[in-house]
């Protein structure tokens, strides 16, 4: 590309280092959060009211989830191997203490739950007894001892214990991870009784429960087209809305220690708004100043004085912010090390919306380079999500800061499947539709190339999990319409991923891609191996031989198949990582390659 592009520059972004999963000790005393400072995920703590941060955790693998004992000093948190996603459940006693093993099953999955409100016991999920289904058990931390309170089919979380410590707030999602029922499962009989009974799809983003056992708040989308907050009743299962906002999710919650006051985060076009109202959805308010970026949940602190959250934007690396709710005064509290890079010239996205073939506009964030286009206009680097029940939002992307900085727009859109406009929307791509993402792809691929300050001759296309199966059926469905591709751990064929998949999350991949044994036909025409010859652009294939979701075969049939061409084809391989890149050396190692495949062919 222009001879100004220099692959070897992408290091000191990916360098950046990031804290995250903020959470306050029930006593006020301390801030726990994840930092990578040591390479990857460890715990670290620093004194809530200031002070030096100190890591409390050496573990060989990265941390995952953690929870603070309601009622003592100890934490809960889950590790991993290589990403293999086959959580154990680890207890730190205190501080001062080494980690302690609660599980040691390395071939099984363990889904974290929930602390019982005495502090004594723990729920969690896990596939123990099936590799397909999730049962749900409960454990006494101080004997070990764990007993199975309800076994069944398909896929089950515990959320919370309810009040009184003898029921459990369970969330099924038997059909998909799109259609969801929540229920009361009693520890002692094992007796499931419905919460929110519904008739139709819904989905269960969060719940809390109210202390006095009369009910709860949910984040859900049940009965309407959007994420609201609804209140439930414990004692018919009646359910109401209390904050609904029009055209936008709301996507965390959390209530104040008193209970007597709701604090949410909102979804605006991708950006997150932190609102605050009463119980009962009355005196809403929102809060000037707060920084532009993504927020990802949201909780009180133990006196009710103040909001704790996590914070990123696209020109912001990840922090750990404080809303004084009384002045409304954001703070940073802790705050990644960037290293000395100028983060001052970090560039934030514009949204711009695309009419696609059935005059549907498609939303995509646009991020355009500081400096000037060249004569022949920008190359452009098209990067589409993953899930595909997910959204792009602006938070922090070392590689799309790097790419701005290189002189390369950006291009990263919400293809219809998209989370974040709505049920309607989301759905848009389900099944026999799964092409018509494709086709907007395209369509936006058509518009942007017509732009004045573009170089239609060189636009490419990446995408990491689904994402890489875009950038596959781009580079099959339209090959003349790209200059490269980059595909990270993508899926290139549907009926041999629904196999191999991890069999506990292979109901939710056949609700949303099509069940073989109906689709069968369809699903061979979806999956862009059986057209790999169409194939024109050049095409770098990264995957880690750990991955549990897209297994490393997805990208070496599609490797071997294009070597039998002659194809122009690169093919990396990471050890000991899973689905993405949990290690700086392996980000450092699969990125690097992906600044040299686009200074060679963009």
């Amino acid at each position: 590309m222009t001879s100004s592009f220099e692959a070897e520059t992408i290091a000191p972004f990916l360098e950046i280092q990031s804290v995250k999963s903020p959470a306050v000790s029930p006593d006020g005393q301390w801030l726990a959060y994840l930092s990578n400072a040591t390479g990857f995920s460890q715990l670290w703590v620093r004194p809530f009211a200031g002070g030096p941060a100190r890591q409390v955790t050496a573990m060989p693998e990265p941390i995952g989830a953690f929870a603070f004992n309601p009622k003592g000093p100890g934490i809960l948190f889950t590790m991993d191997c290589g990403g293999d996603e086959r959580h154990q459940l680890w207890l730190l006693p205190d501080i001062e203490a080494q980690p302690v093993a609660l599980t040691q099953a390395p071939g099984v999955v363990h889904i974290w739950g929930a602390w019982s409100p005495e502090g004594e016991r723990i729920a969690y999920a896990s596939n123990a007894r099936s590799p397909y289904d999730m049962d749900i058990h409960v454990m006494n931390v101080t004997t070990r001892e764990a007993s199975t309170v309800f076994a069944g089919i398909g896929m089950r979380e515990a959320l919370a214990f309810f009040p009184d410590g003898n029921a459990l707030l369970v969330r099924e999602s038997l059909r998909s991870g799109n259609d969801q029922d929540m229920y009361r499962l009693e520890i002692a009989s094992g007796e499931l009784t419905p919460i929110m009974p519904h008739a139709g799809k819904a989905r269960y983003l969060a719940a809390r429960l109210f202390k006095d056992g009369s009910g709860g708040v949910a984040v859900c989308d049940q009965g309407r087209d959007f994420m609201a907050i609804c209140r439930f009743a414990a004692e018919d299962g009646s359910v109401a809305p209390l904050v609904e906002l029009s055209d936008r999710d709301i996507e965390a919650v959390a209530l104040s220690p008193d209970q007597q006051r709701i604090a949410y985060v909102s979804n605006e076009d991708g950006w997150s708004r932190i609102g605050l109202c009463n119980r009962d959805g009355s005196d809403m308010r929102s809060f000037e100043g707060q920084p532009v970026g993504v927020i990802t949940s949201v909780a009180f602190t133990p006196d009710g004085q103040s909001l704790v959250f996590p914070l990123e934007g696209a020109a912001t690396p990840p922090g750990i912010w404080r809303l004084d709710l009384a002045s409304g005064r954001f703070e940073l509290t802790v705050a990644s090390d960037t290293l000395g890079l100028d983060v001052v010239s970090f560039r934030e996205p514009v949204v711009e919306r695309f009419e696609s073939f059935d005059g549907r506009l498609i939303p995509a964030f646009v991020y355009t380079p500081s400096s000037p286009a060249p004569a022949a206009g920008y190359p452009v680097l098209f990067i589409v999500h993953g899930g595909p029940e997910m959204q792009w939002k602006p938070d922090f992307r070392a590689d799309v800061q790097f790419l701005v900085s290189q002189g390369v727009m950006v291009v990263a859109p919400n293809v219809r499947g998209s989370t974040g406009y709505g049920r309607a929307f989301h759905e848009l791509d389900d099944r026999e539709k799964r092409l018509d993402s494709v086709a907007d792809l395209r369509a936006i691929r058509l518009a942007i190339g017509a732009r004045a300050d573009v170089d239609d001759s060189r636009i490419g296309v990446f995408g990491r999990s689904y994402g890489g199966f875009m950038v596959l059926s781009a580079l099959t469905e339209d090959p003349k319409l790209w200059k490269l591709g980059v595909d990270f751990y993508g899926v290139g064929n549907f009926l041999t991923h629904l196999l191999a998949t991890g069999p506990w999350g292979r109901q939710q991949r056949a609700a949303e891609y099509g069940e073989p044994s109906v689709m069968r036909d369809a699903l061979e025409r979806f999956s862009p191996i059986n057209r790999i010859a169409r194939m024109k652009a050049p095409l770098l294939i990264v995957h880690a031989n750990r991955d549990p979701r897209v297994p490393m075969g997805q990208s070496e049939d599609v490797y071997s198949c294009l070597s039998g061409l002659g194809h122009d084809c690169e093919y990396l391989r990471i050890d000991h990582e899973g689905h993405g890149f949990a290690r700086r050396e392996n980000r450092l190692k699969a990125f690097s390659a992906f600044a040299r495949f686009l200074e060679k062919h963009l």
